[in-house]
Parts: C-alpha cells; sequence; structure tokens
C-alpha cells in the first residue's frame, strides 16, 4: 500500500485488490481553499472550509495542508492498474476539479 497523499489512493488500492471491476468516485473535490507548502503542518482557526463538514477539522486541531500533486501521481497510477486489468475508474464528483479519471452525471447514477 501506499498512501498517495490522500485516503482516496488508498481506498482504491483496496478496491483493485478486492476485484472491484468499476470505482465511482464522489465528493473528491481535489480542490482546497487552504493554501502554502504541501504537507506542512497548521493549525485550524475555526469552521473547515475545505470538507463536507464545518468541524471535520474543528478550532485547533493541527492537520496537513494538501499534496495534491503527489494525489494526481497516486490517482495516474490507479488508473493505469484499473484500465490494464478492463477495470474503471469514474468520477461523479459535482463541481470537482480532478481531471485524472472519465467524468459521469452524478444524477444519471440513480
Amino acid at each position: 500500500m501506499w498512501e498517495g497523499a490522500t485516503v482516496t489512493t488508498v481506498a482504491l488500492q483496496l478496491a483493485y485488490h478486492m476485484g472491484i471491476s468499476q470505482v465511482i468516485l464522489i465528493g473528491v473535490d481535489h480542490n482546497f481553499t487552504s493554501k502554502g507548502e504541501a504537507n506542512k503542518t497548521v493549525t485550524s482557526q475555526g469552521d473547515d472550509p475545505n470538507h463536507f463538514m464545518p468541524n471535520y477539522f474543528g478550532k485547533g486541531v493541527k492537520w496537513q495542508l494538501p499534496d495534491l500533486d503527489t494525489s494526481e501521481i497516486g490517482y495516474n497510477m490507479a488508473r493505469e492498474f484499473f484500465q490494464k486489468n478492463n477495470r474503471e475508474i469514474l468520477d461523479a464528483t459535482i463541481g470537482g476539479k480532478l481531471t485524472v479519471f472519465p467524468k459521469v452525471e452524478y444524477n444519471s447514477l440513480f
């Protein structure tokens, strides 16, 4: 396992090794309002604008700024491994900035 700077890379590796033939990503924004040096530890000053819940990293929580470049390396590796085995990863995130995987319309899934 390689974490690839995001828990999503770990999840994709687990799905691959479990034999999942199609993965559909939902909620991978690949975009953070908090900017700065990748992997730099910062302390949250209040509500978290980067996650689905404002208290995800509540006030006073230490966390690392994202490394989107390394994340994309992991995503590209995952895409290649899935494709080599006739499997696919699709991205149904609404408004996400990730461009590594083919997009699918979220509402078309239901």
